[in-house]
């Protein structure tokens, strides 16, 4: 499995990129949060993107994932039932990570009937099917933003320190729901104390 690229942006568009590594291009599907994020980048600069190799009887799709995050709510996404790929795209192009899990956690049918090709059955099995495959939740305050903002930032860090999604994400919550008002740096060192 492909795992991640590095190399040249050759072209970038709002679903799509080029990345040529060493002489040969990789066509990516990408979400709108990728394109995004990547907006910065400019053709010819080296990049890094996370990749997830789909593969179904003749077809080999690469999508690709600015972060471990996204990449990570994109498999198990796909692992509903009903979900494929480009509906999986359309729901993080449309939703953050954090939003998605929010709706599941919450079972808020509501927030995923508003994606283009989700139905009412679809937007319940996604509920049904991920609700413990995503684990504990961290519970929002007053500042939703703010407290998002603490939560993603810091699980990124943790997963760059080289901690699994899952273990990072139970230790982050027990954490910030015990102290709602630690600083970033803060959440990081005692959930670091944790792991």
């Amino acid at each position: 499995m492909i795992t991640h690229l590095r190399g040249k942006l050759i072209e970038k568009n709002q679903s799509n990129l080029i990345i040529d590594c060493n002489g040969v291009g990789y066509y990516i599907y990408i979400s709108v949060y990728t394109y995004s994020s990547l907006s910065e980048q400019t053709n010819g600069k080296e990049i890094i993107i996370y990749t997830y190799l789909f593969t179904k009887e003749h077809k080999q799709l690469l999508y690709g994932f600015f972060d471990k995050i996204e990449r990570t709510m994109f498999s198990h996404l796909i692992s509903v039932n009903g979900i494929g790929p480009s509906s999986a795209i359309n729901l993080l192009s449309s939703l953050t990570t954090n939003e998605i899990e929010m709706s599941i956690y919450q079972e808020d049918t509501e927030k995923f009937r508003t994606i283009k090709g989700i139905g009412n059955k679809t937007a319940k099995r996604i509920i049904i099917e991920l609700k413990d495959k995503l684990g504990p939740v961290i519970i929002t305050p007053k500042t939703p933003n703010e407290y998002q903002y603490k939560q993603q930032e810091a699980l990124r860090a943790l997963i760059t320190l080289g901690f699994s999604h899952q273990e990072s994400k139970t230790v982050l919550a027990h954490v910030i729901n015990k102290n709602p008002e630690l600083d970033l740096e803060n959440i990081i060192k005692e959930s670091l104390k944790k792991l």
